[in-house]
């Protein structure tokens, strides 16, 4: 049978999820999506962007699958969000050629999102942090981390990867409302990076860390903090081709 690849773009509520990628007995979002278009006795493999951690929200993922031919794109779109909706969203499907989702991607953008106060509607969607924020402090930090480093003890331990090398193009914090957005966009990202490197900055905020030490890790001279800041405030924001 005639198949055709197709690029879809999809956000998602990570809340209610183990994690993108299929895992034993556990609910994952991929595995949602391969349960309904099983289905629509479609069986196929879907390849993703980047991978999200349990809690970890998507506002654009892509990911690719292979679909019969004779399937209309809009029609597939709209029963797929009548089964996953409110979860998962089919925000396009589109046809495509010789694409990966992963390799052809040439940016990524994440956000964090802080909020000083807290609430059952808001929480599985935001970090709560009701300290100070001193801006300036935090953009000092961020500053240090653009450009191409060596972000291995900004990994989580035990990730596959050939190498630790990634670039920072551009990162921010920024106050919207009562909400502080902490923006960074870069080539790629390592298993955890955002959120080792989101509770480094908070704790350099609190001064139980330092700009030094910040320097220290990213040169690989000391390792001296490798925690992750709660998955809830995080967010892939887009993915650029």
């Amino acid at each position: 049978m005639e198949s055709k690849l197709l690029k879809s773009i999809i956000s998602y509520d990570g809340s209610k999820f183990y994690g993108l990628q299929i895992q034993p007995n556990k609910k994952t979002v991929i595995g949602e999506i391969q349960k309904a278009l099983k289905k629509l006795n479609i069986i196929t493999q879907i390849n993703h962007a980047g991978r999200t951690d349990r809690g970890v929200h998507a506002l654009n993922q892509v990911i690719s699958f292979k679909i019969p031919s004779y399937w209309d794109e809009n029609k597939l779109k709209n029963i797929l969000n009548q089964i996953l909706m409110p979860e998962i969203m089919f925000k396009k499907i589109e046809k495509t050629h010789n694409f990966n989702p992963r390799f052809d991607a040439k940016k990524r953008s994440y956000r964090y999102i802080l909020s000083p106060f807290t609430n059952p509607f808001i929480d599985n969607y935001v970090t709560f942090y009701p300290k100070k924020i001193e801006k300036n402090l935090i953009q000092n930090a961020l500053n240090i981390l653009k450009g191409k480093h060596d972000f291995e003890y900004f990994a989580k331990t035990g990730s596959e990867v050939n190498h630790y090398i990634r670039e920072i193009y551009n990162a921010y914090i920024l106050e919207y409302k009562k909400f502080y957005i902490i923006k960074i966009i870069g080539n790629g990202f390592l298993r955890g990076q955002i959120r080792i490197i989101v509770d480094f900055l908070l704790k350099i905020n609190e001064n139980y860390l330092s700009l030094k030490d910040l320097e220290l890790q990213l040169n690989k001279k000391k390792l001296i903090n490798k925690h992750l800041a709660k998955p809830n405030g995080l967010y892939l924001e887009r993915i650029y081709y």
